[in-house]
């Protein structure tokens, strides 16, 4: 069996657990680079604001740039160092990571009332187009009589004289409507 440090077992320890840390106080920068690396984006965010009257920027610096990697790929991480470079300016990578995460978030909330706007113009054009059921009677003395003077029933051409009535009268409602 192989003998293991209370140092190694802290360590981690502390990396099993790294959803409950919160300020590392003066915890050595040795220790906090073997642990940290374990944190993803918002792990390593509440650590950072957890952490009172220190800087962990030497430390977390090159992980926040390593999660800008992996969330925006590394074609925009070199975009960055590009103009950075070409500025003669340097930003802290967690600031940069908010800035780009506030940034997609914002892009994602457009594109959602976008999507919203265009469904309610959809559902509107809709609703306009709709048939609309009308109560309209004839005038009386064009009214259906299903049975002629005396009740005899309609003659054929009695028939479709009116079925050709309501058919163009149909038609006129629905060429209004639309």
């Amino acid at each position: 069996m192989m003998k293991v440090s209370l140092l190694e077992l802290c360590v981690r320890s502390a990396i099993d657990n790294l959803q409950y840390l919160g300020d590392v106080g003066e915890t050595d920068i040795l220790l906090l680079k073997r642990i940290l690396p374990h944190c993803n984006a918002d792990q390593l965010n509440h650590i950072e604001t957890s952490t009172k009257g220190r800087d962990l920027s030497p430390v977390t610096d090159e992980l926040w740039r390593k999660h800008y990697g992996r969330t925006f790929g590394n074609d925009a991480v070199s975009m960055v160092k590009e103009r950075m470079s070409s500025r003669g300016i340097k930003f802290k990578w967690r600031q940069l990571y908010q800035a780009k995460v506030r940034e997609q978030e914002e892009l994602q909330k457009k594109g959602v009332n976008r999507l919203k706007d265009l469904y309610r113009e959809q559902n509107t054009q809709k609703e306009s187009r709709k048939c609309q059921a009308i109560d309209l009677k004839p005038p009386e003395s064009k009214r259906i009589k299903r049975t002629g003077p005396g009740g005899k029933p309609l003659h054929f051409s009695e028939f479709w004289q009116v079925l050709i009535y309501w058919y163009l009268r149909i038609e006129r409602c629905l060429a209004i409507i639309s």
